[in-house]
């Protein structure tokens, strides 16, 4: 299922995942983890005749002057890197089409073979919240001795339909692991990569792990989208209406709650582009 193409010397390191689909809205999981994981080594490459269903994750095939010049197939990797004396293991790629549960043990398995004994899932879901305003993220453990002083863990009930990272992160709390995850909500009419919600989840991991990190380049994209969707919205009043009401909500402190969530979520789901009009 698997390859090993490199195995570092490593020292309680703790596992990043982050995958695509549709509990990675605005590309804020799989952007955070591409960050995390920048400068690194790949150290694991699945292989995606093993766990891709081609007519769902469809290879992209590239021409050049008429000539097929490359076929990129969806990938699922895992890196190495660094952060001064602290060890990170990034898995980050395509969500699998098959076989979830043979992934999710031999990510466990992987994972007591490199020593990790924490796995931090990143992801993102639709919300009706402001782009004016910090991105919320909610937190989910699989115990209680992982929510830390300034934490707030998600305690609504909430049944949605699953991803390949929950599938994960559940293999690896049957073995005993800890499994945390970090959900930053992105407006619902943001169809593009929120780099507000990335920047949100990176910070979220640097403030868990103790890491020294430099994002100053995601502070910039961050501000540069506010102030293009600030542009668009200001042509059309009826959307300033709506997110003027979201702001309302915003500065009340009052965030969606389990049923508010999974109706954005739903409606995600069949396609809705949730457009503030």
């Amino acid at each position: 299922m698997y390859e090993i193409l490199a195995e570092p010397d490593v020292t309680d390191p703790a596992l990043i995942l982050a995958l695509s689909g549709w509990v990675d809205a605005g590309g804020a999981g799989t952007g955070a983890a591409e960050f995390l994981a920048e400068d690194g080594t790949e150290i694991i490459r699945f292989d995606p005749d093993a766990v891709f269903e081609y007519r769902s994750t469809r290879p992209i095939v590239k021409f050049r002057e008429g000539r097929m010049a490359s076929v990129d197939w969806p990938e699922l990797t895992v890196f190495h890197r660094s952060v001064h004396d602290r060890d990170l293991l990034v898995m980050v790629g395509n969500e699998p089409d098959l076989h979830w549960k043979a992934i999710g043990e031999a990510v466990a398995d992987l994972m007591e073979r490199f020593g990790a004994r924490l796995i931090l899932t990143l992801g993102a879901v639709p919300a009706a919240v402001p782009h004016t305003y910090p991105p919320p993220v909610m937190m989910t453990v699989s115990s209680d001795d992982l929510v830390g002083p300034d934490d707030v863990a998600l305690d609504d009930d909430l049944d949605v339909p699953g991803a390949a990272v929950n599938v994960i992160a559940d293999a690896a709390v049957r073995r005993g692991l800890g499994t945390i995850g970090f959900w930053a909500q992105v407006p619902h009419y943001v169809n593009e990569r929120y780099h507000a919600a990335i920047l949100a989840l990176v910070r979220r991991v640097a403030l868990r792990l103790d890491l020294d990190l430099e994002a100053q380049d995601l502070i910039d994209k961050s501000s540069e989208q506010t102030a293009a969707l600030n542009a668009i919205i200001a042509t059309r009043p009826e959307n300033e209406a709506h997110l003027r009401q979201l702001e309302k909500l915003a500065e009340e402190g009052r965030l969606a709650t389990g049923d508010e969530l999974a109706s954005e979520i739903e409606r995600f789901l069949r396609g809705g582009t949730a457009d503030p009009d």
